[in-house]
């Protein structure tokens, strides 16, 4: 059972069913569910990826695939390698994430701004992003 302890009737059903399985002396697991990445850091870290595979010569996808081999990001499976989904991740996690990429992409002589500083300056990061997208458009096959 999956409630929202947010919301006052799942709060009280919650309780409810609690207190049956305490009075019935029921062997429970009781865990916390991780919220999920938010569209906001979401679109922040396609940003990135967009940026530092303009900035390096390569596609988005390209710069995702490097990005996440060379932070680590991987894992294997019956032989195989296969990275790791930032939409998988959870808040922390891609918190995590975003400051490693930022500073390996630092390391390597490309400063990314934080989520922060490109709300600031929104306006110059979408255009640099919008002409990323097009120049990855015009040379895709």
């Amino acid at each position: 059972m999956i409630l929202n302890l947010n919301l006052p009737a799942d709060t009280s059903k919650a309780q409810i069913y609690f207190d049956k399985l305490i009075k019935d002396c029921s062997k429970i697991e009781l865990k916390k569910i991780p919220q999920r990445r938010t569209l906001s850091q979401n679109s922040y870290v396609h940003s990135l990826f967009t940026i530092w595979g303009d900035h390096f010569g390569y596609s988005m996808e390209e710069a995702k695939q490097i990005v996440k081999m060379a932070l680590g990001y991987v894992y294997e499976k019956d032989g195989y390698t296969f990275l790791s989904k930032t939409s998988e991740m959870d808040t922390k996690e891609k918190s995590v994430f975003i400051d490693k990429f930022r500073n390996y992409s630092s390391a390597n002589g490309l400063y990314l701004a934080s989520a922060d500083e490109m709300g600031e300056n929104w306006e110059y990061f979408a255009k640099e992003i919008e002409r990323a997208e097009q120049a990855e458009k015009k040379y895709s096959y």
